[in-house]
């Protein structure tokens, strides 16, 4: 068993990933999105991993290529595919906290 606890000073930080255990197809981590900070803050991120994400508090907004604006709140999961393009932003006036995983199919 690992436990690898927050650094409170970082905003995005990567827990698992294939530099810390064995299996290369998993990723996880958190972001804290602060009052008004949109990531990326140019293009749409895009990965080769089905990325799933969990709020943990605040809210968070996806934002899909297509235009879709998803609004996650504390406690609600989403599932953005391989190769989607997305931007996370949080438009209120408290941070957002979010754990992600990516998952290779």
């Amino acid at each position: 068993m690992k436990v690898i606890s927050k650094d409170s000073s970082k905003l995005f930080e990567t827990f698992f990933d294939a530099q810390n255990q064995d299996n290369s197809r998993v990723q996880m981590g958190i972001i804290t999105l602060l009052p008004g900070e949109r990531r990326p803050e140019k293009d749409f991120a895009r990965h080769e991993q089905d990325e799933f994400s969990y709020v943990v508090s605040g809210v968070a907004h996806t934002i899909l290529e297509n235009g879709e604006d998803i609004v996650g709140k504390a406690g609600d999961a989403q599932l953005i595919e391989a190769g989607e393009g997305h931007i996370n932003y949080n438009d209120s006036n408290e941070e957002a906290v979010v754990v992600w995983f990516l998952v290779e199919r």
